[in-house]
């Protein structure tokens, strides 16, 4: 059968199929118009490799994709590349990333309704690496788990902040020129600083305000398991403690004359606080009793950090460690011999994992001291600090990326875990 004709202004006869191609293609020329991406073949799979890479800022590198169809050979198919963070990397048509600043975030390549992720690590230098920052002192450094948002706390009610993972930072106004101790937040929009003088600030979608709290002495640290539950640690024994996010504290005064410098939670039940003369408090109830367990040392402990439910560390004046054990009956604290430096006078640490912990302080012959113990503190390893002040706080989002602040308003940062 012959197909229909359309009879045109002249004498010239076109089937119908090909006059309906042709609008289509004149409707195709006009500039207001879409193209419609070209469909691929029916696939099963879509593979990016490497699947993971890291690269430093403004290097770059090729990922490659390949296309399955569902008898799972590999096919000829168009891609479509995208970067979930573009402030952190870019990619192109091709697949080539091109790293821009530092933080982790995704490459998608996707083709007929099929994807995968690669993750892109970018960081700035090797090694621990200064940061622009000074001013006074910084005692307490915080960050949430993206590395990118962050806060330290310092002398004369000093608070500064970052969006970039450190590479500027802000000040933001704090209402006070207390000396500020701690700081922790809950989640992006909450979160809290301790100082002297009976000083709790709250942060609430970008600004700071002084609460009203009932403890009557300088506080020293605060930390949360929970937007609802946290607790404070003081001086003259003193730790309170909330269950409504802050709205009350209930204040508890051990039998304990010296300062607790540092409290820390695995969860809402098991804690722990430590301060002046080695006195160690320990809770099983988050926080409604605390017993003291027996002294090993009678220097002072600054900092306590639980790396999970059963594991904790606490570190001190000339290099003092302790750190817990499982025993028949319970968990028991031992002191760690050797110290981990007589010279090193430790303020502060953080652990990541059952096993990785990094602690910092000041040692009288190298200025700034950072250590890192790959078997939960039984040996440290010294890195290279690039400051002669002396450091107070540490805090690590995952193995690599951490932040530790100190006098002076010192702010040095590595993505590398402290290696070069």
């Amino acid at each position: 059968m012959r197909p229909a004709l359309l009879r045109l202004s002249g004498p010239l006869r076109v089937p119908v199929a090909a006059a309906w191609l042709a609008l289509a293609l004149l409707a195709g020329c006009d500039s207001d118009q879409t193209t419609a991406p070209v469909p691929g073949p029916p696939l099963s799979k879509v593979v990016v490799s490497p699947d993971a890479d890291t690269l430093q800022i403004s290097q770059t590198r090729q990922f490659i994709a390949q296309a399955y169809d569902t008898l799972n050979a590999i096919v000829s198919a168009p891609f479509t590349w995208t970067s979930s963070n573009t402030a952190v990397f870019t990619v192109n048509a091709s697949g080539i990333v091109t790293a821009r600043a530092e933080g982790v975030a995704d490459l998608v390549v996707s083709s007929s309704g099929k994807s995968d992720t690669a993750k892109v690590f970018v960081y700035p230098d090797s090694g621990w690496v200064l940061q622009p920052a000074g001013g006074s002192n910084l005692n307490g450094v915080f960050f949430l788990p993206d590395g990118r948002t962050g806060w330290a706390v310092g002398n004369g009610g000093r608070i500064v902040a970052t969006t970039d993972a450190g590479a500027t930072w802000n000040t933001q106004i704090g209402f006070t020129s207390n000396n500020l101790n701690a700081v922790w937040f809950t989640s992006a929009s909450e979160g809290w600083a301790v100082g002297d003088a009976n000083t709790l600030l709250k942060y609430s979608n970008g600004t700071w305000a002084r609460v009203t709290i009932n403890i009557g002495v300088p506080l020293n640290d605060i930390c949360f398991a929970t937007p609802d539950t946290g607790w404070i640690a003081g001086n003259n024994g003193t730790i309170a403690r909330t269950v409504d996010g802050g709205a009350t504290w209930i204040k508890t005064n051990l039998p304990s004359s010296f300062a607790f410098h540092s409290i820390a939670f695995a969860g809402t039940r098991d804690g722990w606080a430590v301060g002046d003369g080695g006195t160690v408090a320990g809770t099983h109830d988050r926080g409604l009793t605390w017993f003291i367990t027996p002294s090993l040392t009678a220097q002072p402990l600054k900092a306590v950090w639980r790396l999970d439910a059963a594991t904790a560390i606490a570190v001190g004046a000339t290099g003092t460690v302790l750190r817990t054990v499982t025993t028949p009956d319970s968990v028991a604290w031992q002191l760690v011999v050797p110290s981990a430096g007589a010279a090193n006078q430790l303020e502060g640490v953080w652990g990541v994992g059952p096993t990785l912990v990094y602690a910092v302080g000041f040692n009288a012959g190298l200025g700034g001291t950072i250590l890192r113990s790959d078997d939960g503190g039984a040996t440290w390893e010294t890195q290279a600090a690039r400051t002669a002040n002396r450091l107070n706080d540490v805090h690590f989002v995952d193995a690599l990326r951490g932040w530790v602040v100190g006098d002076g308003g010192v702010i040095v940062h590595t993505a590398r875990g402290g290696r070069q």
